[in-house]
């Protein structure tokens, strides 16, 4: 495991075997050099300290062979540090948008399955109250048939009793009328029977026998007639009374209507429910294709960051083996004559 609270010490000492081993004293090198302890934070943070101290030492005892190769190994490692600490930016970033784009993407899948089993149970309890609601108006069909052949039938019993009644009124009036002109001819015979009393009495005897017989036979035809207009009268009763049952029949088909009309009622209340499910899932589908569209996006997005990612690790592996060729020139040893000025220079 990595220890982190690497010294300034510590970083130099590494470093300077490094340099004597003839090895570039990278980041990496030294960090491996400390047995892969301390982080590449703190090891640059060393790193430019130490350039600083060595910088501020006044006249440099090394040769300029020695500066050059410092600064050249101080400019690789920040160039490696900072391409370092952009290729972990880029990837950090990369991770959390695909991360988050993942959660979307399974967010909005459950979401639609959701509205497809919402949709699939919309559509059972519809078929469910369309049949129910075909059976009630076959059975309110069948009632209004019932009511209207029941309504005709009573109507035509009326009718007829209507009719048969006006003919017993009718022929009660003619025997009135009838028994009005025997009164009227009794009376008349009378008055004659009594003027000819004493001359036609045996004539008047078998007039007024005559007489009595026919208005027995008109008090009997009468009696025969107030039967008949007593039955008439009765059926008229009888027709009453089934058109009351009739007209209550109806009444209790009435109410059927009315408490059928609630029902109608939630009918009409459940398809409106059905087609806002069926919106929630045309919206639900909607907003799954635009975050699969949006996924295709930053998918292409993700494979141009890779290419710009792979395209810098590129360009820093060539600045890197830049610097290693310049450090291999640089530690080539000088030619004799060049070595024998430098030390005449020197003393």
């Amino acid at each position: 495991m990595a220890r982190a609270g690497v010294t300034k010490g510590e970083v130099q000492r590494a470093r300077l075997a490094l340099i004597k081993a003839g090895k570039h004293p990278s980041i990496d090198a030294i960090r491996i050099e400390l047995g892969n302890t301390g982080s590449k934070a703190t090891i640059f943070r060393h790193l430019k300290d130490i350039e600083a101290d060595e910088g501020g030492a006044g006249v440099p005892q090394g040769s300029v062979s020695e500066e050059l190769l410092s600064f050249v190994t101080n400019l690789a490692g920040r160039l490696e540090f900072e391409a370092q600490e952009r290729f972990d930016a880029l990837k950090a970033g990369h991770a959390e948008e695909v991360r988050g784009l993942k959660e979307q993407l399974e967010k909005a899948r459950g979401e639609a399955r959701s509205g497809r089993t919402e949709a699939e149970r919309s559509q059972v309890e519809l078929s469910t109250e369309r049949a129910a609601r075909q059976r009630v108006e076959v059975e309110l069909a069948a009632l209004r048939l019932e009511h209207g052949q029941l309504i005709t039938q009573l109507t035509a019993q009326l009718e007829g009793a209507q009719e048969q009644l006006k003919a017993a009124q009718a022929q009660v009036a003619s025997l009135e009328e009838k028994h009005a002109h025997a009164r009227e001819a009794l009376e008349h015979f009378r008055n004659v029977s009594r003027e000819q009393r004493d001359r036609e009495a045996r004539q008047h005897e078998q007039q007024l026998q005559y007489l009595q017989r026919e208005v027995a036979t008109a008090a009997e035809a009468l009696t025969a007639k107030q039967t008949e207009l007593r039955s008439a009268l009765q059926e008229k009763a009888d027709a009453l009374a089934q058109l009351s049952a009739a007209r209550a029949e109806r009444r209790q088909v009435d109410e059927q209507l009315r408490e059928l009309k609630p029902a109608a009622e939630r009918l009409a209340v459940q398809n409106q429910l059905v087609e806002d499910m069926r919106g929630h899932a045309q919206q639900a589908a909607q907003q799954y294709e635009t975050l699969r569209a949006r996924a295709s996006d930053l998918e292409q997005r993700n494979a141009e960051l890779e290419r710009s990612l792979a395209g810098a690790t590129a360009t820093a592996q060539s600045q890197s083996e830049m610097v290693k060729e310049l450090l291999a020139r640089i530690s080539q040893p000088a030619p004799a004559g060049k070595a024998k000025s430098k030390a005449a220079a020197a003393g």
